[in-house]
């Protein structure tokens, strides 16, 4: 089609293309309006046109910006210039300015992300960063107030309350706080009396203590993570903390003898698997000095703690009580694993769904008491703060955001999108995908998609899924003193309801109308409550809950894929009706009473959003509706283990562009995502200067 440097099609090419035989039409009677070298570093004015068979010009282009760099070409755009305007060369985050010019360079590469997720906006803050003078968009389906992807917030208004209710649609913790901080210090451009980068764009993060609060369906509760450092804690503080401490200490006692001892020696070993992990295998960096203390941990007591194995098997050897291998191993649900062995499973399922020891360096980063890396952690002003400030971040680099942009296609050099009733397509050197793996590649990247325009939902069930998500946002009119910030309910009277407990996720092939009714069966779930950290997500005397429920994912019907998204997503919701959702609102409500000022609590619910896996389709476009992006081809469990997973680099239809976020490398959950993006965004980087146009 015919082409302008803001790269938007205006009507059809009247000339053959060079590429099927006539090379040379077009380069003439577009040269007149070309630049010399200045094309190299600077945006065209907006009003110059030229005629282009597609996105890329085939041969065209090179003859364009050879005629461009000849001493003609910069007298007839020094002639051009005086008639137009310069057009901008940065625009900011409303989505409105012109589009990067046609031509990349060297100094003037054009990459495009797709989703301002928290890949998306780590990735373009870094590679605008790094290359200022490249062009970098991000192009996202909905409106400013949702970038950040599943880490967000919305607010909850209620008729007569004085004020509103917080809620977070996705991450409620804060874990590796130096991976957020080390992406500001590295792309921040402010200078604040703050005293770090982060601070500067409004991102304050408060340390959870205790970290976790464990609640049994018996009662029985116990908190854990418990910091060593007590700075910026009052008196006050640390005397109630200390107090707590030693009550759990004597509660893990009471369970079995030298609970206590055992389980600081169980995060010593975890500790050993986090110092090495993290690094050498999540992170891809090789430091050789922590495989000593890996190594020992490993092979001492004759391997009682081997990491390959299945995480039970190794709890039970360390472990007695059934509620002690529950608290070692609820992390476990947060990635969608279980960590009993399956038996109808090669290697006790740690191929699939059953996690392996090693995952227990989550424990590490939550709970060890001196690591430098651990603890969890509150961002004041939830976590649609942390994606204000990253979007604030982007903007500071330079970074270009179209949103309401829904992408249909990538391919043919370039992305294919919707822009309110217009089709658009972006050019560029290179595309950079924040969408979710199996979903686009069946719905983006699909060879065989008829109309390049048409939005579809569907997904590539060729990946083994964990378990979706029930949750529940409740606006509460009075206090609930009895939770902490952080609260994991678990099922483990025995060991029986305890392996049955993670029956969602052994069972996940299970639609939700045909798994077993909760309400008088064993379940694990997660409940969030942030005002114990942060007054702010509620009004004076009241509480704003999220209660996360596992359950099965959403079971694909390949039928329905030709039909509208609309359509789609109305059959897919239909899988969570009111049924379903009443009987998991019964059971957490039933369990939630064993707590003191929780019962009843149902009468206290003054308002309730529900999101389920079809919410997360629709929102987020996940495969399977799935908000953990735990998938790899074919398999799952120790397959999710970084660097067996989805690799960043893709190539399709003769095409290569990258992908980043919570599928790919190294693991699902915002810090891991914020690893990957350096690690995509320095290959991304290599790449472009490597290969210039």
């Amino acid at each position: 089609g015919r082409w302008t440097t803001d790269d938007r099609p205006v009507r059809g090419c009247r000339g053959r293309c060079p590429r099927v035989g006539r090379p040379g039409e077009h380069p003439p009677r577009a040269s007149t309006t070309l630049s010399s070298s200045v094309v190299v570093s600077t945006h065209l004015p907006p009003t110059i046109t030229m005629d282009l068979c597609g996105p890329h010009g085939c041969r065209c282009r090179s003859a364009i910006l050879a005629f461009a760099l000849s001493a003609s070409g910069a007298f007839s755009f020094v002639q051009f210039s005086r008639l137009s305007p310069r057009s901008p060369t940065r625009s900011r985050i409303d989505g409105s300015s012109q589009l990067p010019p046609l031509f990349s360079t060297p100094e003037s590469q054009k990459v495009c992300i797709v989703g301002a997720g928290v890949g998306g906006l780590a990735t373009a803050s870094r590679i605008a960063s790094a290359m200022p003078n490249a062009t970098v968009t991000i192009l996202e389906k909905n409106d400013r107030d949702l970038a950040g992807g599943r880490m967000g917030s919305f607010d909850a208004f209620v008729d007569g309350a004085s004020g509103s209710y917080r809620h977070e649609r996705g991450p409620s913790l804060l874990l590796l706080r130096d991976e957020y901080e080390k992406l500001f210090e590295d792309c921040g451009k402010r200078t604040s009396s703050e005293g770090t980068q982060a601070k500067s764009y409004g991102l304050d993060m408060k340390q959870c203590v205790p970290a976790y609060q464990v609640v049994f369906d018996d009662g029985d509760r116990v908190s854990v993570g418990f910091p060593r450092n007590t700075s910026g804690l009052t008196a006050n503080d640390i005397e109630q903390i200390q107090v707590l401490e030693q009550e759990s200490m004597d509660r893990m006692n009471e369970w079995e003898p030298n609970g206590h001892k055992k389980w600081v020696e169980y995060l010593d070993t975890c500790a050993a698997y986090l110092d090495c992990g993290l690094p050498n295998f999540i992170e891809e960096k090789l430091e050789l000095t922590s495989f000593p203390a890996f190594i020992w941990e490993a092979m001492r007591e004759k391997g009682k703690r081997w990491p390959l194995k299945p995480h039970s098997s190794v709890l039970s050897e360390l472990f007695e009580s059934p509620k002690m291998v529950a608290l070692a191993s609820f992390q476990d649900l947060y990635v969608g694993l279980e960590p009993y062995l399956n038996q109808k499973q090669p290697l006790g399922g740690i191929l699939r769904k059953t996690a392996p020891a090693v995952f227990g360096l989550l424990s590490a980063i939550e709970l060890h008491p001196t690591n430098r890396r651990a603890g969890v952690f509150a961002p004041l002003g939830g976590f649609r703060q942390v994606a204000k400030s990253m979007v604030e971040l982007c903007a500071d680099n330079g970074v270009e955001f179209v949103f309401n942009a829904t992408v249909t296609n990538i391919g043919g050099g370039g992305v294919h999108f919707r822009h309110g009733s217009s089709n658009m397509f972006r050019n560029a050197d290179l595309v950079i995908c924040n969408a979710d793996i199996p979903y686009a590649s069946e719905s983006l990247i699909n060879e065989h998609k008829d109309d390049v325009y048409r939005e579809t939902y569907d997904w590539d069930d060729s990946f083994d899924f964990s378990s979706g998500v029930v949750a529940f946002h409740w606006s509460i009119s009075k206090s609930l003193r009895a939770l902490a910030t952080h609260n994991v309910f678990m099922s483990s009277n025995n060991t029986e309801d305890a392996i049955g407990s993670w029956s969602v996720l052994r069972e996940g092939s299970r639609s939700a109308s045909e798994a077993t009714t909760l309400i008088d069966q064993p379940f694990n779930f997660y409940v969030h409550r942030a005002s114990a950290t942060d007054r702010s997500a509620c009004p004076s005397g009241c509480d704003a809950i999220m209660v996360l429920v596992p359950c099965p994912a959403l079971e694909r019907n390949k039928d329905i894929a030709s039909l509208s998204r609309e359509d789609v997503m109305s059959t897919y919701a239909g899988q969570f009706d009111s049924n379903v959702l009443d009987d998991y609102r019964k059971a957490v409500i039933k369990r939630l009473s064993v707590l003191e000022g929780l019962e009843g609590l149902g009468d206290y619910i003054i308002d309730e959003v529900v999101d389920t896996p079809a919410t997360y389709a629709s929102h987020y476009n996940l495969g399977a509706g799935v908000p953990f992006g735990l998938v790899s081809d074919q398999s799952h469990g120790l397959s999710q283990l970084s660097l067996t997973r989805p690799g960043a680099e893709w190539k399709n239809r003769g095409n290569e562009f990258m992908f980043v976020g919570a599928s790919g490398r190294p693991g699902n959950g915002v810090p891991l995502v914020l690893i990957g993006s350096e690690q995509v965004s320095r290959k991304a980087v290599e790449l472009l200067s490597t290969h210039p146009k």
